[in-house]
């Protein structure tokens, strides 16, 4: 069963009981100033996210036993702290856990509103356009691959500036890749075997860099140590050394995904410049699309 309009976390700003659900994205036990420890929650839902603070005797035993990133019915009352301040926050007076079966998904985290079908064809047909077979191979180790397509089709592309959403990063590459087939027709000497390889495999990373679920969305241990950049690279050099691609072809892909930040002096992340044609093309599409979904989004 869906939330009530009234009851996501936007639309609470009024002193009221309530009794909804909401996933629990960190937990905190603090002391009051009279000495009193309590649990400090963050609540969250797609619409963004809530204090609550939850004072029992047992705030031990319910520490232990909630479950970041899960969804709980809570109950508890709505008010306004400071007085007069329009910050809204909740007193928890009950918190269960919910099996999965028992919300929507869609409640707490935001999803692609395209058809991921039609999106997943594009990336396809793409593949299917591929001429170089050593090209074609190491799509296809990736897309052909069951694991991995079922986190890349879900994966978000960011945390919050573009593409925060599971199904971002499917969204974000198809858009790229339309992108860069108008960049192919206009200047036809770009190899649009390669361009095409960096569209789809620049960004792979980002499954292993964010957490995602039922909560926001967050970095992974690995990705929050190591970047997306990098574990792309890992990931596609690994691929590659299994199937024997060409050192030339080799360095040309991971070029484009070490470089498709852009020019170091911008302070993007990127650790080389791009040096080649493809891998020019492949960071203005990248950040074209990238700056005008965000200021969409807002």
């Amino acid at each position: 069963m869906s939330k009530k309009v009234e009851d996501f976390i936007e639309n609470l700003n009024v002193t009221r009981d309530i009794s909804s659900k909401f996933a629990v994205s960190e937990k905190i036990i603090r002391t009051s100033a009279k000495g009193r420890k309590y649990l400090d929650l963050t609540l969250a839902d797609k619409t963004g996210q809530m204090d609550g603070r939850m004072f029992t005797p047992d705030v031990d035993i319910i520490y232990e036993s909630i479950n970041l990133g899960r969804v709980y019915e809570v109950i508890g009352r709505i008010s306004e702290f400071p007085p007069d301040s329009g910050k809204y926050n909740m007193v928890v007076n009950l918190i269960d856990e919910l099996k999965e079966d028992e919300y929507l998904l869609e409640d707490f985290v935001m999803i692609s509103q395209n058809n991921s079908n039609d999106q997943i064809k594009e990336i396809k047909r793409a593949i299917d356009e591929v001429q170089d077979t050593h090209i074609k191979s190491l799509l296809k180790a990736f897309f052909c691959d069951d694991d991995f397509t079922k986190e890349f089709y879900m994966a978000p592309a960011a945390i919050v500036h573009h593409h925060n959403y599971m199904g971002g990063l499917l969204d974000h590459s198809v858009e790229i890749l339309e992108i860069c087939r108008t960049m192919c027709k206009i200047f036809s000497d770009l190899n649009k075997d390669l361009l095409y390889c960096g569209v789809l495999l620049h960004d792979i990373g980002k499954i292993k860099t964010y957490t995602y679920g039922t909560g926001p969305i967050g970095f992974s241990e690995e990705g929050d140590l190591l970047d997306h950049t990098y574990i792309s690279c890992e990931m596609v050099k690994e691929r590659m050394i299994t199937l024997e691609t060409p050192e030339e072809i080799s360095n040309q892909i991971l070029h484009m995904i070490l470089s498709h930040h852009g020019y170091m002096s911008n302070g993007w992340g990127s650790p080389v410049d791009p040096k080649t044609p493809e891998a020019l093309a492949l960071h203005f599409a990248d950040n074209m699309d990238a700056k005008v979904k965000e200021a969409l989004q807002r």
